[in-house]
């Protein structure tokens, strides 16, 4: 099958973080910003750590009860700490993620969903009807989907900011030596492919999006005990407001006044990480208005939807494999599972649905999720397989603090939407986060590097 890897969307790069993670020198008599981070996720923490220890006097504002924000360990089953949120760290050589957690001592583990998906033992694939593809099935199929994937890329790299990636797979499956049923099976394949790495449909996604970015080497690794682990050393030390839900941003060259549901907090300076949705709702205000360039931005870049469906089984009955895919299910739901029983050490298996799929696994009441879930699992696995202990649902899109999971390149966008995204205003009002980053956006490394950027920033503007 092919990759499903988010990172196997964009360009390989290399690019060295430890640098940006540096405190550039400051005068030893000018008196420290005062620094406000709205938000505890990636980008907020990470800032407010680097500054922290340098010195600065930082203040942490989340809305939420708890720490993370689009990282979530969920630790309810006793010994298999659940990622709902963020799981894997994407290419693991040189990645400032895989850095932290060496500097942290946390473990990770490899699983690799490029190489795994091209292993046909490991990453199995079934028909609509639960029937297992033979070997020269998937083989066939990997090819026409590599033939198309090259053909795409060509396509991507020329197509105006209003061609999709719908259009630009059709235009490259049309000049594909291969059957029509080949074609509508591989067009299903990329659907599901973006759909997993951008949470977005193939109607949304600017074509030349395709290529926007870099990704680091190596394999992808993941977390046995939880990212949550990589959240809670970066917050030890800092002073963090939670259940702190921000109201409103004043800013003007006096500094920084962040109005919260318990009280207002100042500063010289802030560094807002809200993500795209929550700015693109708009509950969160801004005296002065955020300029016609950024709010351009906000409303040009898209904001995926990417849902996790996870189940803890009293057995595993799906064998010693990585991946279960399945093609031409209903409403393109339950293609992908994700066998988590290698590293967590119990039996569970995880469905990931991205774009339409996890708008509709958000409005299914949790009964209807079960059910339909085990029908399909049936469907490839027989009647008797047995029915999950537990199981967690997240709802992304509902979340008040997220309102979505990570950004894609929407139709119309400009290619420089990220950068007005992160520009500065006034120089007291700072903002980072992973859709902030140009190069690595719909990432926790990107999220990480944004706000080590913006903490540089604030240290530079002190020097």
């Amino acid at each position: 099958m092919i990759s499903r890897s988010r990172r196997n969307l964009v360009k390989l790069g290399l690019l060295a973080s430890s640098s940006l993670a540096m405190a550039p020198a400051r005068s030893a008599h000018a008196a420290l910003k005062r620094v406000l981070v709205v938000g505890a996720g990636a980008s907020g923490l990470a800032a407010a750590h680097l500054l922290h220890t340098a010195g600065y006097p930082v203040t942490v504002i989340e809305g939420r009860d708890r720490l993370g924000g689009r990282i979530w360990t969920d630790r309810g089953w006793d010994g298999a700490p659940m990622d709902l949120g963020a799981s894997w760290i994407h290419g693991a050589v040189g990645n400032p993620v895989a850095d932290l957690a060496s500097q942290f001592g946390i473990r990770t583990t490899e699983y690799d969903v490029d190489r795994l998906a091209r292993d046909p033992r490991q990453s199995p694939t079934y028909n609509a009807t639960g029937q297992l593809l033979s070997l020269a099935a998937v083989q066939r199929l990997t090819a026409v989907q590599d033939l198309a994937g090259a053909a795409l890329e060509q396509a991507a790299r020329h197509a105006g900011a209003d061609v999709s990636a719908l259009d630009a797979i059709q235009l490259a499956l049309a000049g594909l030596d291969a059957s029509e049923a080949e074609k509508a099976r591989s067009l299903e394949l990329f659907r599901r492919q973006l759909e997993d790495g951008l949470g977005a449909d193939l109607e949304e996604v600017a074509a030349r999006g395709l290529s926007e970015g870099r990704a680091f080497t190596g394999p992808d690794m993941v977390f046995p005990n939880g990212y949550g682990q990589l959240v809670e050393r970066l917050a030890a030390g800092l002073d963090i407001r939670l259940g702190h839900r921000v109201t409103h941003v004043r800013h003007d060259a006096g500094g920084v006044r962040i109005f919260t549901t318990h009280g207002a907090f100042s500063g010289d300076v802030a560094i807002v990480t809200l993500p795209l949705g929550v700015l693109k709702e708009g509950r969160v205000t801004f005296s002065p208005g955020l300029t016609p360039g950024k709010q351009a931005a906000i409303a040009r870049l898209g904001m995926g939807v990417y849902d996790k469906a996870v189940f803890l089984f009293p057995t595993p009955f799906w064998k010693e494999v990585a991946m279960i895919n399945q093609l031409h299910t209903e409403n393109g739901m339950w293609a992908t599972w994700y066998a988590l029983d290698r590293y967590a050490g119990k039996p569970i298996l995880c469905a990931l649905q991205g774009g339409t799929p996890a708008r509709r696994l958000e409005e299914m009441p949790r009964a209807d999720v079960l059910a339909d879930a085990m029908r399909h699992l049936r469907s490839m696995f027989g009647s008797g397989i047995p029915a999950p202990i537990d199981f967690r649902v997240t709802r992304w899109l509902a979340d008040p603090f997220a309102r979505g999971s990570y950004s894609f390149p929407k139709v119309g966008g400009g290619l420089s939407d990220r950068d007005a995204l992160a520009a500065p205003e006034n120089g007291r009002l700072l903002f980072a986060g992973e859709a902030t980053h140009a190069d690595y956006s719909a990432t926790v490394h990107g999220a990480v590097l944004s706000g080590w950027r913006e903490a540089s920033r604030v240290m530079r503007q002190q020097a």
